[in-house]
């Protein structure tokens, strides 16, 4: 009996945190899209993180910094960090978004990527650090505002969203593996590759 009553405590906490977990990320995402008018959080799918490894592997593979603008649970950049021998910066701005991706980065051991909760476009301005390659998954709107630090960056790869106006080097073509949808409108998953 004393069993069932631990099992039950245990469940009952467990199912507690993922509910408050779900909390917090709902009220964030409110926060973010809402009050921010920021992109809001989506996860790059497997594919995505696959094909953004394997075009730094076949073409960047002497990188020695890479960082992730608006890393979000830092899934993508953790992806990179496994696959290279870079140091990943992981730059997310929203609390809980950040928090997570640090516990996933100690309960992976993944030790060359790099948390760090900030504004990714200050960290940027007031950071002495040059990144080979930058990862951007941020939308129509905001990506193109990483312009703005081509001094402090080599190469873009940006997730399903082109920069108007600048021609990329490189597209990579996903759309058989889906789309994302923002503010209504269907993008089909491509890489954009831009050398600055």
């Amino acid at each position: 009996m004393i069993v069932l009553y631990v099992f039950v405590c245990v469940l009952l906490v467990l199912v507690f945190m993922l509910a408050l977990s779900w909390v917090f990320e709902f009220a964030e995402y409110a926060y973010c899209t809402s009050i921010k008018k920021q992109p809001p959080l989506v996860a790059s799918c497997p594919r995505l993180r696959q094909s953004v490894v394997e075009q730094i592997l076949k073409h960047y593979s002497k990188s020695k910094n890479i960082c992730e603008i608006g890393s979000g649970f830092g899934g993508l950049a953790r992806a990179v960090a496994r696959n290279t021998d870079a140091d990943v910066y992981a730059l997310e701005n929203m609390p809980y978004s950040a928090l997570v991706s640090k516990i996933c980065d100690v309960m992976t051991g993944c030790k060359n990527n790099h948390t760090i909760w900030c504004d990714a476009f200050e960290y940027l301005k007031n950071t002495d650090c040059y990144f080979d390659v930058a990862l951007a998954y941020m939308g129509p709107t905001a990506t193109p505002l990483i312009q703005n630090y081509k001094n402090k960056i080599g190469v873009l790869i940006s997730l399903d969203f082109e920069i108007k106006g600048l021609r990329p080097i490189r597209v990579v073509d996903l759309s058989d593996c889906g789309y994302v949808v923002y503010n209504r409108v269907k993008y089909p998953h491509r890489l954009y590759v831009y050398r600055f």
